[in-house]
């Protein structure tokens, strides 16, 4: 499965009503349609400058070890979230190759059937070995996280990190893909006025090693980080040199790119953001699911009590869907950007 190809033609659908009518007719039929995004530990090894975790106060809330998820707990999650995912993406914001039963994650997910399954990593601490293990238990997908393609901007960017060993992992993707051909390697590539410059390096530092999958997205404020530079002045000025280049090489190669267009960067710092759209928040609602230790972010989910179709028989959701279908108030999908962004899948 093309998990991204099936995201381009879903964007391409302009009327709402079939998009709902088509979630509609996949929730009555038990078809797959979420995304499940599972966090099994709130830990990380390091303390990125743009992530909350270079936050003390934040860190310090978020890191004890009781914070991971359990067997049992996984056991629960597997059997009630799992039959229905699209996609199961291991690791949103924290790390998880601290998570020690991380093989079993990926196994109980392809023993469900989930037919697209990511992990999202810094890639410090993933091994040859735990790579293999979790290839051959079904992992299709490794995301490498990283802010910066030379050795001062990455570790500067990614405290704690050392670049030698972010270039060993590129060796060691190097050394499995002739055992896993099928294996998609998608790089997140978060851009700042300080980092962007360094994605000049990209095809250098990847030579040998071809990037399925490339996302390119301007930074944003998430809060209390160490890096405070929110401004996409810099990241504009070097769009036309640096990214767009990059995406022409992406279409060239083969290379999926997922990369807002230069208007919907200039939006994010504006001070009017998009209005709300009920209907864009009823479908990330409907689709979207994240799951750690604390539950899943679903305030009215008994978790623990209750499976997947108990959840939307008592939530009357085949009801709501019909309802929406046929509310004639709502004319269209707002398609500006927000700080979510939307992205060109190219």
């Amino acid at each position: 499965m093309n998990i991204y190809r099936i995201l381009k033609n879903f964007s391409r659908i302009k009327s709402w009503r079939l998009k709902l009518a088509g979630l509609l007719a996949f929730h009555v039929t038990g078809r797959r349609y979420i995304g499940v995004f599972l966090d099994p530990v709130m830990a990380c090894n390091l303390r990125c400058r743009m992530c909350y975790m270079s936050d003390p106060d934040k860190v310090h809330r978020a890191l004890p070890q009781q914070g991971k998820i359990s067997r049992d707990t996984l056991d629960y999650i597997a059997e009630t979230f799992f039959p229905y995912a699209v996609k199961l993406q291991i690791g949103c914001a924290t790390e998880p190759t601290l998570y020690p039963q991380l093989p079993d994650i990926v196994r109980k997910a392809r023993q469900h059937g989930v037919p697209y399954i990511s992990i999202t990593t810094n890639g410090q601490l993933l091994s040859e070995s735990l790579l293999r293990d979790m290839l051959s238990n079904g992992l299709d997908e490794v995301t490498l996280s990283i802010h910066g393609l030379d050795k001062p901007t990455y570790e500067d960017m990614m405290r704690g990190g050392k670049f030698e060993k972010f270039l060993q992992l590129i060796n060691t993707l190097k050394a499995v893909k002739p055992d896993f051909p099928k294996l998609q390697v998608r790089v997140n590539f978060v851009m700042n006025a300080d980092n962007t410059s360094s994605l000049r390096r990209l095809y250098e530092v990847f030579d040998g090693l071809h990037i399925d999958i490339l996302q390119l997205r301007p930074i944003q404020n998430m809060g209390k980080t160490s890096y405070d530079n929110f401004s996409t002045d810099k990241i504009l000025e070097l769009y036309d040199s640096v990214v767009a280049p990059i995406k022409e090489q992406c279409r060239k190669d083969g290379t999926i790119c997922l990369c807002p267009t230069k208007d919907q960067i200039s939006l994010l710092d504006k001070e009017e953001k998009t209005k709300f759209d009920p209907l864009v928040d009823y479908l990330e609602t409907l689709t979207y699911y994240y799951i750690s230790h604390n539950g899943v972010n679903k305030e009215d989910f008994h978790w623990g009590e209750e499976n997947f179709r108990q959840y939307h028989s008592r939530k009357h959701t085949a009801g709501n869907l019909l309802k929406m279908i046929w509310n004639p108030k709502y004319k269209s999908f707002n398609t500006h950007s927000t700080r979510k962004l939307n992205y060109d899948i190219s």
